[in-house]
């Protein structure tokens, strides 16, 4: 519903809505569709192609979104394709399909976890979950199944992206800095970075015979989507697990003792 006001006689005046990424719909279901964007839209293709414009007005017809949400959804999908995702040009607008794995699974197999090794671990290695509190569950073993939003690779370097269409505020500078990082740990995406890093690197040296961390894996990006803007670095989470961590991590699971 829009907004009111009142003119200069007094009269009460409804407002035209705000359209913008900002007042999108918040929630799971829109952030889910959000998503849902990323996965089917060409990132080579122009925002304004057919190509693209029927994909998105199929996507909001779907979910019953007025079309009006069209130009805001295309401005959204610019500005995140657009964004130099590491300051030297690095721009998800250039990766064809053959440099891209969406919703990639991954299973692994836990043989003993406990909450009390696991705090240690992440905490030792990781400057995000050293200033997060601890997470407390039962000791678990089975199979750890999840999806990855994207994997893609930039000048021999594999990247682990995740999508998030959390709401922190209506401007991008809010999308940055400790607020970002504040975010990131309120929701506990450092322990899913971490756990989606690892399965990266297990499904890299499954194919590669001569993987080397150094050289092929090159960390995560979280991104903000309601914040980022192109030529600026709101909105954009970057993190690279260290190969010590990856390692104790993988040892953890795998039931093996170590000196944490």
């Amino acid at each position: 519903d829009g907004e009111a006001s009142v003119d200069h006689d007094g009269n009460l005046v409804e407002l035209e809505p705000e359209y913008s990424i900002y007042t999108f719909p918040r929630g799971a279901r829109p952030g889910t569709f959000l998503h849902t964007v990323f996965e089917e839209i060409e990132f080579t293709a122009p925002v304004d192609s057919p190509e693209t414009v029927a994909t998105l007005t199929d996507l909001l017809q779907k979910e019953n979104y007025d079309l009006v949400w069209l130009p805001v959804l295309q401005q959204l999908i610019k500005d995140v394709l657009n964004c130099s995702l590491d300051g030297q040009g690095m721009k998800l607008v250039d990766k064809n399909p053959s440099q891209r794995l969406t919703e990639m699974e991954f299973l692994l197999p836990i043989t003993l976890l406990s909450s009390r090794m696991l705090n240690k671990v992440i905490a030792k290695h990781d400057t995000v979950s050293a200033k997060t509190g601890e997470l407390g569950f039962a000791t678990v073993s089975g199979m750890l199944k999840g999806f990855i939003d994207l994997v893609f690779e930039h000048d021999g370097k594999y990247y682990v992206l995740d999508w998030k269409s959390n709401h922190l505020g209506d401007d991008p500078s809010v999308y940055r800095g400790a607020q970002l990082v504040e975010a990131m740990r309120d929701h506990r995406y450092d322990l899913q970075y971490q756990i989606y890093a690892l399965a990266l690197q297990r499904f890299l040296r499954s194919r590669m015979p001569n993987y080397d961390y150094e050289t092929h894996f090159g960390g995560v990006f979280y991104l903000f989507l309601r914040g980022m803007e192109a030529g600026s670095d709101s909105g954009i989470f970057h993190a690279r697990p260290s190969e010590a961590l990856l390692l104790e991590l993988e040892q953890l699971i795998d039931g093996e003792q170590i000196d944490a």
